[in-house]
């Protein structure tokens, strides 16, 4: 629209700019075409029964329209009888006028111009004298003007267009070149990820404005792979250090268990086995997260039927829920290329997520099919009603929504998390569906190129 609206103001100024330019060009001309007429009446005495043919022949030559465009005068110098034509104006002083020598030399004589106003127009004359007499010859700027006007309209009908058409072509072509380093800046931060974050943008042969933006784009991935390789690298090595000292602390309380005669102390031991457990699970999820967010989350692919899996699952959730339905439709043959154990956790966080967060009398579904992209596994329970602030968050790590809800429901907050990593290292996703504020539905999609068609 900004573009549009300069290319207008542009064109309107050029046109304005030359049609004065052609104007006073045209004035010009017609000066001179005037100087000429003025010396031919000046000269030889004129009959009177030659007006009628000379203002016809003046009229052709000046381009005037009618008769009443034109004003003859011929005054003698001896003091005889002169001429005038018709369409003389009795009200045109001809020695009052404010004359002014014309540009060329003549031989015999002298020309001067003037303009004044008469008939409700603007008039240009020329006054021609010489040894016989003077001759006055004026004509009608209205004709010149209406002339010019339809030259211009005829040419306008072709250049307008033209002139719009290449504008907008050379805007295009401009905006084009302008903006291609722009929009190379936002097709790498589109395609910026966490295992991407090492690419940069070279900044050889662009301008020094986009130089200057390039580098500091460079300057930022750099902070930020930085960053992200030390909190990754944190996590994993956390986890590694964590693993060895649970997993001894483990064993030494199950010997203690064995041990201990009391029954208060064995319930004590147990207790702390469980959160020892608990920290171990979490320790686990967290060097897989780690791994997954440094691209380094080792797959062993194999043929897995997940109909099997889902399968095995839900008979396993059927012994854990008493006050809920739970029913599956799982297609047979769902065969996949996959890592099973991997995906078996993915499953069985999905199924544990669902038994846990359904309301006592509700529903769990889980729902298995073959599309034509690939595979679909959808998982859905009733609930109680989630605001969309918490569904914002539903795969952020550690958050566990409204603790009113949430109190007597055990987990980390990592069981979603991994979820997705997992579906995503397959190349598919995990996403949570548009439903109903009671109610959760999870999708599951592993694409056709890790789905074998069985």
């Amino acid at each position: 629209m900004v573009a549009a609206l300069i290319v207008a103001t542009v064109l309107t100024a050029v046109m304005m700019f030359g049609w004065s330019s052609v104007l006073n060009f045209e004035v010009e001309r017609l000066d001179d075409r005037l100087c000429m007429e003025a010396r031919r009446i000046a000269g030889p005495p004129l009959r009177p029964d030659r007006m009628a043919s000379l203002e016809a022949d003046m009229m052709l030559k000046l381009r005037l329209d009618s008769a009443e465009q034109l004003m003859l005068r011929f005054e003698p110098t001896d003091g005889g009888a002169g001429l005038q034509s018709s369409n003389w104006d009795s009200g045109v002083r001809v020695d009052a006028l404010n004359w002014k020598p014309a540009g060329g030399t003549y031989a015999h004589g002298i020309c001067s111009l003037a303009s004044y106003a008469a008939h409700g127009s603007r008039w240009r004359a020329a006054l021609f004298t010489d040894q016989g007499g003077r001759g006055f010859v004026a004509a009608d700027l209205a004709a010149t003007k209406a002339e010019l006007q339809g030259a211009v309209r005829r040419a306008l009908t072709i250049v307008i267009p033209l002139a719009l058409a290449l504008s907008a072509l050379g805007a295009w072509l401009l905006s084009s070149l302008t903006m291609r380093p722009v929009n190379r800046l936002r097709d790498a931060m589109k395609g910026m990820s966490q295992t991407a974050l090492d690419q940069r943008l070279p900044t050889r042969g662009e301008d020094l404005e986009f130089q200057e933006l390039i580098g500091a784009y460079n300057t930022m991935l750099a902070r930020l792979e930085a960053s992200f390789r030390q909190a990754s690298r944190f996590s994993s090595d956390a986890a590694h250090e964590l693993r060895t000292p649970l997993t001894v602390l483990r064993g030494r309380i199950e010997q203690a268990v064995n041990k201990s005669n009391g029954l208060a102390i064995q319930s004590d031991l147990t207790d702390l086995l469980d959160e020892v457990s608990r920290l171990s699970d979490i320790t686990r999820k967290l060097l897989l997260l780690s791994q997954a967010d440094a691209g380094r989350l080792a797959l062993n692919i194999t043929r897995v039927d997940l109909a099997e899996l889902l399968d095995d699952l839900v008979s396993d959730a059927q012994m854990l829920v008493a006050e809920q339905k739970l029913s599956g439709a799982v297609e047979r043959n769902l065969v996949a290329e996959c890592d099973e154990v991997l995906v078996r956790q993915l499953f069985n966080n999905l199924v544990s997520n669902a038994v846990s967060y359904s309301l006592p009398g509700g529903w769990i579904e889980v729902v298995g099919r073959r599309l034509p992209p690939g595979i679909e596994v959808t998982f859905a329970n009733a609930t109680h009603p989630i605001p969309a602030a918490d569904r914002a968050h539903f795969f952020d790590r550690f958050y566990r929504g409204d603790p009113a809800h949430n109190r007597s429901v055990e987990g980390s907050g990592l069981g979603l998390s991994l979820a997705r990593e997992i579906a995503r290292a397959h190349g598919g996703d995990l996403t949570l569906e548009p439903s109903a504020p009671n109610e959760v539905r999870l999708r599951l999609w592993l694409p056709v190129a890790q789905a074998a068609q069985g």
